[in-house]
């Protein structure tokens, strides 16, 4: 696995890519306040994509942390946009460990065409244009998969997941976003992103916290009192997670949880990519070959695996040999 921590916050024992859980009036409400630098740089240097394509890129992978940080979930959350417009694909996804990847796919000259019309209101939609976005929750081969899927709306990620949230039976729910790329005068080129999500909690077993007009005027409350969250408020480094949470919502009750790490973390590797080509025939693999050598590159990380023309040839027995045994095994009484 690729895993990139920030070694300066190791050392000062400050957490700069975290997801922090939290409550709100009592336990009537909950959130999760997501901050991302070093990671979310981290999945962006890997590509260099142009800043509007990265800056969509880390829309998506902060909400997928926020998202995912609402779900008891063993395995891989997946965020996905795929859209008619010049940037085609998103997709984001993070492990129930905390490890984060995401990878942008675009049309070149679309992007170009759109950016040489300058669009002044909403870029983001002229970049995504129509298509839907996708959540998944993959929790192994012998678990049944969970996708909910709504139409892209908006423009922006944070839009279209509001609508899911408005159209799903889910819990009332509110999300915002923050991103900013990296200042060039800055000693360090870090991209920061943000999120920070609302939501009410069920009705269990009789245990009502708050109910009526009651619960409806301090939703109303939490919500208001979210929305003087500003921008650099979001993003500033200076100022740590339970300080903002106590600064937003004081004054009805917060309680922060137990936080979890996040970091850019890739599950390629050259022994997966080996089992992708030899599920190909060996000749059609090998025509793909350059001076005998075959070549995969992961769309996340970028990382290049190499292989050899025996070295495929051996991929192609053993995973022959492997069948076999699979085979054999399920015949067995």
């Amino acid at each position: 696995m690729v895993h990139v921590v920030n070694a300066a916050a190791a050392v000062s024992g400050a957490v700069t890519d975290i997801c922090q859980p939290f409550v709100l009036a009592g336990g009537a409400f909950r959130g999760r306040l997501v901050r991302l630098t070093q990671s979310v740089t981290t999945v962006l240097e890997r590509h260099k994509d142009p800043q509007v394509v990265s800056q969509l890129l880390c829309e998506a992978t902060v909400a997928a942390t926020a998202l995912a940080g609402g779900l008891k979930y063993e395995g891989v959350f997946t965020l996905q946009a795929q859209a008619k417009g010049p940037v085609h694909t998103l997709i984001a996804d993070i492990t129930s460990t905390g490890d984060l990847r995401g990878c942008a796919k675009f049309d070149a000259g679309k992007l170009n065409a759109v950016l040489a019309r300058q669009p002044t209101e909403n870029l983001a939609a002229h970049l995504l244009g129509d298509g839907h976005l996708a959540f998944t929750v993959d929790q192994g081969v012998d678990t049944e998969r969970y996708q909910g899927i709504v139409e892209l709306s908006g423009g922006s990620i944070a839009d279209s997941v509001h609508r899911y949230f408005h159209q799903s039976e889910q819990l009332p729910s509110v999300l915002m976003i923050a991103v900013a790329p990296p200042d060039p005068l800055a000693p360090q080129r870090l991209w920061r992103a943000a999120a920070l999500v609302i939501q009410r909690m069920p009705e269990v077993g009789g245990n009502v916290i708050l109910a009526g007009d009651e619960a409806e005027d301090a939703w109303r409350t939490a919500v208001i009192l979210m929305g003087t969250a500003t921008r650099h408020e979001l993003l500033d480094p200076a100022l740590t997670p339970l300080v903002l949470l106590h600064r937003l919502f004081g004054t009805i009750g917060v309680s922060a949880t137990r936080s979890k790490p996040i970091a850019f973390g890739c599950r390629c590797s050259r022994e997966r990519s080996g089992r992708i080509l030899a599920s190909f025939p060996v000749e059609e693999v090998k025509s793909f070959a350059d001076a005998g050598l075959v070549r995969m590159t992961c769309e996340f990380c970028c990382a290049e695996y190499v292989f050899t023309d025996a070295e495929i040839d051996m991929l192609a027995i053993n995973f022959d040999n492997l069948r076999a045994a699979e085979r054999a095994e399920g015949n067995q009484p």
